[in-house]
């Protein structure tokens, strides 16, 4: 019966666009602040969400000045408690691959993962404001042998658009 009306179950937003303000603490690397993009999907219902998203953080320096890029493009889920209220906490954790390029060293990109939760307030129909916490676990390889740890929690806050 569960699976029954997990099935019948329509939506009643089918796409959610957004952006964001981030902030990004790595544990080998310095922090930084920066802007992201988003796409949701509801999955069968309300309560769980299909997210997409892309980071684009300032460039970190490491190791004697050396300047770190890194664009981590995030996929995942969001678990939704009471969605369709005013206030709306979820949890949402994923897997996360970042592109990385260092101006005077060998980095390679490599995949990783997050956990994390929000709220979000949905003061009028089709727009919604939203905050969370995301911890990032990931180790970038810094070439002959070197893990880059930028691991570390980031925090959001955005405006997402409800279609």
């Amino acid at each position: 019966a569960v699976c029954a009306l997990l099935l019948a179950a329509s939506p009643s937003m089918a796409l959610d666009i957004y952006g964001f303000a981030s902030y990004w603490d790595k544990g080998d690397a310095d922090g930084k602040a920066g802007f992201g993009l988003g796409v949701g999907l509801p999955i069968l219902t309300d309560h769980l969400r299909l997210d997409g998203r892309v980071h684009f953080i300032e460039d970190s320096s490491f190791d004697r000045n050396v300047d770190l890029t890194m664009i981590p493009i995030d996929v995942g889920l969001q678990a939704h408690l009471i969605p369709g209220m005013a206030f709306d906490p979820y949890a949402l954790a994923g897997l996360s691959y970042i592109y990385a390029d260092a101006d005077r060293s060998d980095v390679d990109s490599s995949l990783g993962a997050y956990l994390g939760g929000g709220v979000q307030w949905a003061p009028f129909s089709m727009v919604t404001l939203f905050g969370e916490l995301v911890y990032r676990s990931q180790e970038l390889d810094g070439g002959r042998g070197s893990a880059i740890d930028v691991s570390g929690m980031t925090g959001n806050c955005g405006v997402r658009f409800s279609f």
